[in-house]
Parts: C-alpha cells; structure tokens; sequence
C-alpha cells in the first residue's frame, strides 16, 4: 500500500478518539507540511552529525548486532546517540515517566490516570500470540488523533512519551513510539523493533513508523495505514536512521 493510498477522512485534531472503527489519518492541513519539514530538517541533521562521527563509534564485537536491514537498506550501526537526541532524550523521560507513574502503572491512578486505557490494554493482550499483540497494538495507539506538534506543543518538532501522547495525542513519531513501547512492556525484545526515522517518497517529506520482526519477517505499524502490513511490500519509504533502546542504524 502507498502512502499516497491512504484515506485522509476529515476529524477533529483535538482530542483522543475513544471511538472504536475510526480509521487513522493525518490531516491534510498546513500545520502537517509545516510540522513534516521540521521532522525532515532534524532527520538531515542527525544525518551530517553522524557523517562527522566517522567510523570510531560502530558497534563492536563485544555486543550482537541484529539486523540493521529495513526497506531493502543495510544501515551503518552506532550506540553512541548523540546525532539523534530526540530518540535518546524521549527514552530517558519515558523512563523517568515510568518511576513517576509507577502507581498509575499498578492499577492505583483511578480513572484520570492517563495510563489507564494502556495498562487495561497491556493486561488484556499478556498471553496473546505475537501478531494478535502487534495487531491489537497497532489499533489502539491509532484511534488517537493526529495533532502536529506546533498546534500541541508550540514547538515545530517534539518527540512525546507514552504518558504524553495518551494525554494530548502526537504525530506521526508519536504513533511509533507509543507502538514500540507497547510492545516493549508485552515483553518483545528490544533487538526485534525498530522505530524507523524515514523519507516518504511519495510526498517528499519525513515520516516516523515502527517496524517489528516476527518469525523472519519485518512488519510495518504505521499511523498512515490501517493494518499491520509486510515492510518487504513498501517501497515509498526510504530508511533516514533507525533505532531501539541500544543501538541504531544511518541509511545512506
């Protein structure tokens, strides 16, 4: 399915959708280009930072790589972060978050908690196979509305957590990060996702969208399409950086 394929249904842009059966979407509004060519900027920075770092900071042989490959691209492999601060710095809130909203998390937040609908969904799925997890978490984290970042956060790019993005919506990169994160807590290896920093070629514009290998094959979740598709099917989109919790991958 392309980019291109995918229905735009006009929506509200300022709220969760608690509705089931709403199809996800991004509004095809100024405020979506605007915030798409902020996240197209910072991806072609993390790209000329990581140019500069060279070849001192790939990964070595104390530590097992897997398989940096996604949209038909091998990516050079690095732990240090630094060219790609919004992934590292939205891991340390998320985990700041997570100590924070440690009695929210264990069932003492009530009904406010902003954790509430995540951990009903996380306890409902423990057990589930695999793809039924990937399935189930791919719609929930898209019945949230899509807001860009200038309109929610008056910033032109910030990277949400969970908590955030369960309280105010996100964007595109939001979307990816709840969906990694989801099946983080399910207890998905860290080595098996991926959320993917990309180039839509379609639109000509930066995008956010999280990949999962199951059985050999790598998946796509993606806040643009309404299913869990193969990644080997796409070929609009073009691998900027890659990332989980250890490491991450420049495509060239």
């Amino acid at each position: 399915m392309h980019g291109s394929d995918v229905p735009y249904p006009a929506g509200s842009i300022h709220g969760p959708i608690r509705a089931r059966g709403v199809e996800p979407h991004e509004p095809r509004v100024p405020d979506v280009t605007l915030a798409r060519a902020a996240l197209t900027a910072a991806l072609a920075l993390a790209v000329i930072l990581a140019i500069g770092l060279g070849s001192a900071l790939p990964l070595g042989g104390a530590l097992a790589a897997p398989d940096g490959r996604v949209f038909g691209r091998d990516g050079k492999l690095f732990t240090n972060f630094r060219p790609i601060p919004q992934w590292s710095t939205l891991v340390q809130r998320y985990r700041q978050e997570q100590d924070k909203n440690a009695r929210c998390l264990s069932g003492g937040g009530g009904a406010s908690c902003p954790y509430s609908d995540w951990r009903a969904l996380i306890e409902r799925l423990r057990g589930a196979d695999p793809m039924t997890q990937v399935r189930e978490v791919n719609r929930f984290a898209n019945h949230w509305d899509y807001i860009t970042d200038p309109v929610n956060w008056g910033r032109p790019d910030y990277w949400a957590t969970p908590g955030e993005f369960f309280a105010k919506a996100g964007d595109c990169e939001d979307y990816a990060i709840v969906k990694f994160m989801s099946l983080r807590a399910l207890g998905f290896d860290n080595d098996t996702l991926k959320l993917v920093a990309v180039q839509d070629l379609n639109l000509g514009i930066g995008h956010a969208v999280t990949v999962v290998s199951l059985g050999g094959r790598d998946y796509l979740m993606d806040n643009q399409i309404t299913q869990v598709i193969d990644a080997g099917t796409v070929r609009h989109y073009k691998p900027v950086f890659a990332a989980n919790e250890r490491m991450w991958w420049l495509y060239r």
